[in-house]
């Protein structure tokens, strides 16, 4: 789930021009991050605060993704 959610935040610049994909990319690669880290937290019980950050890239990676998606498409869009 870690792999498909940063697979999904990849494609999200790759195809942020067609402007849909920023809408189910991006809310999709969130849940895929979400669903890892409780599979992760559900495996391990007590996880450190490291492992904790560890586990928590995916999602945060994804929130990251989304803006900067949009921030790339403000600054390469041409009417």
């Amino acid at each position: 789930m870690a792999a498909l959610s940063l697979l999904c935040s990849l494609l999200l610049f790759l195809t942020a021009w067609t402007g849909v994909s920023i809408l189910i990319l991006g809310p999709l690669s969130i849940y895929c991050g979400w669903k890892s880290y409780q599979r992760k937290r559900a495996r391990v019980p007590g996880l450190g605060g490291g492992a904790r950050l560890l586990a928590l890239m995916p999602i945060l990676i994804a929130i990251a993704a989304i803006p900067l998606a949009l921030a790339f498409v403000n600054a390469t869009y041409r009417a």
